[in-house]
C-alpha cells in the first residue's frame, strides 16, 4: 500500500523538465507514522528515495521503477494506477495548477512554497490512504542524469 501513495511523487517530473531541484521529504500519515528521504529532480527524471534501508527508492526514467534500498541489485518495473492517472491529469497544468483536486474519490490538496519556488506540502485523501507530503529544503541545483539510472544506482552523496 505504501507503494501506491509513494509513486504519486513520480508525476512531479512532469512538473520540473526543465528545472533541477533536491529537496528532503517527510510522509505524515493518518495515524501520526512518518517517513523521511530525499527526491531528485532533473529535466523531466525523478528519484524518490527512503531514507529506511527496508524501504526502496522510485526512479522515473522512461519508465518507474522500483529499487530496494537494502538490495540495489533487485529493480522491479512499476505499472501506473488509477491515483497516478488522475494525479498526471491534475498536475499537467503546472504552473497554473490548483489549489484542490476531487476525482476517482481522490482528494489532492496542495501548498506551494513561496520561499523555494517549489510545492510545499501534497495533501491526500482517499479510500486508500490519508497523508501529507511535506518537502523540506529544497535546492535548484545541477544535478547529473547519473542519479537516475534504475540499473546502477549510485548514492546521492557520490
Amino acid at each position: 500500500m505504501r507503494l501506491f501513495l509513494f509513486l504519486i511523487l513520480l508525476l512531479f517530473s512532469n512538473l520540473l523538465k526543465a528545472k533541477s531541484i533536491q529537496c528532503k521529504f517527510e510522509e505524515v500519515y493518518q495515524d501520526g507514522s512518518l517517513q523521511f528521504g530525499q527526491v531528485l529532480f532533473h529535466e523531466g527524471l525523478l528519484r524518490y528515495q527512503y531514507n529506511d534501508e527496508q524501504l526502496f527508492t522510485i526512479i522515473f526514467n522512461e519508465d518507474y521503477f522500483a529499487i530496494r534500498n537494502d538490495k540495489p541489485e533487485i529493480v522491479n518495473k512499476l505499472e501506473k494506477n488509477i491515483l497516478l492517472n488522475e494525479l498526471t491529469y491534475v498536475l499537467s497544468n503546472y504552473p497554473n495548477i490548483e489549489k484542490n483536486y476531487l476525482s476517482n474519490e481522490i482528494r489532492i490538496s496542495i501548498e506551494s512554497s513561496h520561499k523555494a519556488n517549489f510545492l510545499k506540502r501534497i495533501s491526500i485523501i482517499s479510500s486508500d490512504a490519508n497523508l501529507s507530503i511535506y518537502f523540506i529544503d529544497c535546492q535548484n541545483k545541477e544535478l547529473s542524469k547519473k542519479y537516475f539510472q534504475p540499473f546502477s544506482l549510485i548514492s546521492i552523496s557520490q
